[in-house]
């Protein structure tokens, strides 16, 4: 994945911030700690049960984990594993342990 296409789709995200927000938000940094959420029930498939046991990633490794990630907002990842995933990721605000 080039970087443009993360710039852009970090401008879209942060085009959606409030303007009186002032944070360093980032990504794709390996400081930035992603948790892992899926739909817990029947459709849940095998990947993303996997990826729910692993629990977090680190912002350097959602690329390669994630290829079609889509940023929602400054704290939300959509992460698109298969058409019609449910699964997404949520900015950790604390030191991983």
């Amino acid at each position: 994945m080039s970087q443009a296409i993360q710039v852009v789709e970090v401008v879209k995200a942060i085009r959606r911030i409030p303007s009186d927000v002032a944070i360093e938000i980032t990504y794709f940094s390996a400081k930035d700690v992603w948790e892992y959420h899926s739909v817990m029930d029947n459709r849940r498939c095998e990947i993303c049960s996997n990826h729910e046991e692993t629990g977090e990633f680190r912002g350097n490794l959602l690329r390669t984990v994630f290829p079609d990630l889509e940023i929602i907002d400054w704290d939300i990842i959509r992460v698109n594993t298969h058409p019609n995933c449910r699964c997404y990721l949520l900015r950790v605000t604390r030191e991983p342990e």
